[in-house]
């Protein structure tokens, strides 16, 4: 117990739990740093979920800006990039849904934060909409959800490499 300095003479204030967590033995492990998430105490959080992540995300990204140049070809007279945009149409989907499963892996066994996997599932579902958008040729929907995607996901890509495993705030880097 310690007291606040603006706190009345004798009140007693509680110290914040992550000040008194204890060092896990796990993080002493290789591949293994700790992270801390608010006062939460410091938690093992592994290193790999974190790279598959950012591979996955940087992998879809990717994919994702090559769909509007394929696009844009296909509208100055290479009729034979429609077929390629509807081909990379379906890489991005299938590794909007890997990046969804590397966002459970950082979480469960990755012992990182779960929102990204939240994001993640929304990035999918909309890719899913886009599909669906393109297929059906409404361009109203289609083009202004195809600007929304790549703005999304270039955040997240910043995100993935942004976050740093096992660093407290102001400390060494």
């Amino acid at each position: 117990m310690s007291r606040s300095p603006d706190a009345a003479p004798g009140a007693e204030t509680a110290e914040p739990e992550a000040k008194r967590a204890e060092p896990d033995a796990m993080a002493s492990r290789p591949g293994v740093t700790t992270v801390r998430l608010g006062a939460k105490p410091t938690r093992p959080v592994r290193r790999w979920p974190l790279v598959l992540l950012r591979v996955c995300t940087c992998v879809l990204l990717l994919l994702t800006l090559a769909q509007p140049v394929l696009a844009g070809m296909f509208i100055t007279g290479d009729t034979d990039l429609l077929d390629v945009h509807a081909l990379n149409a379906t890489l991005v989907s299938t590794m909007s849904w890997l990046t969804v499963a590397a966002a459970v892996t950082l979480w469960r066994p990755g012992g990182g934060p779960a929102w990204p996997i939240g994001l993640t599932l929304l990035v999918a579902g909309l890719v899913e909409a886009q599909s669906g958008f393109g297929y059906a040729r409404d361009l109203a929907l289609h083009i202004p959800l195809g600007v929304a995607l790549v703005a999304g996901l270039t955040a997240q890509t910043y995100w993935v490499f942004a976050h740093r495993t096992g660093r407290a705030k102001g400390g060494n880097r």
